[in-house]
């Protein structure tokens, strides 16, 4: 992936007199957020929002380069995220075991379920289908209108 931090930087979206909610400040943290964790949802109520109000911040006039800030979060916090999944698949940390509503002992060993997980976001990543998921495309996209941008200059 490219330089991460100059991904990041972008220009917040212009607000009329707003004590809180989507400040500058909020906007960055909100970005930082949803770097480490790819869901707009989480990284949103971190920063005391809604993630729909973070859609309708994302639609405003003025917006685009928060937009493109917000396309490569998603995709750094998806990458995050695999990596945690992946190590986490190392883990031999015990975890309960229950029988009905009873606990019965202790599993350790990996958990086959988060390898499961890493290995569908692999195979994703191998077949081309996170190519086609829309910030992927909004990406493409942008880097598109900048190639033929320079070509006309």
């Amino acid at each position: 992936m490219p330089n991460a931090p100059n991904l990041l930087r972008f220009t917040p979206v212009p607000l009329q007199r707003r004590a809180r909610g989507w400040t500058p400040d909020a906007q960055a943290a909100f970005i930082a957020a949803l770097a480490q964790c790819g869901i707009v949802a989480h990284a949103a109520r971190s920063v005391g929002c809604s993630p729909r109000s973070a859609y309708h911040l994302r639609a405003r006039p003025g917006a685009d380069s928060f937009a493109a800030a917000w396309d490569w979060a998603i995709e750094m916090g998806l990458d995050a995220a695999r990596d945690r999944a992946m190590a986490l698949i190392h883990d031999a940390a015990p975890r309960p075991l229950f029988r009905g509503r009873r606990e019965v002992g202790y599993r350790t060993g990996p958990d086959h379920r988060i390898m499961f997980a890493a290995l569908r976001s692999l195979a994703g990543d191998v077949e081309g289908l996170r190519a086609h998921m829309p910030h992927r495309v909004r990406i493409d996209q942008r880097e598109q209108t900048e190639q033929v941008r320079s070509d006309l200059l």
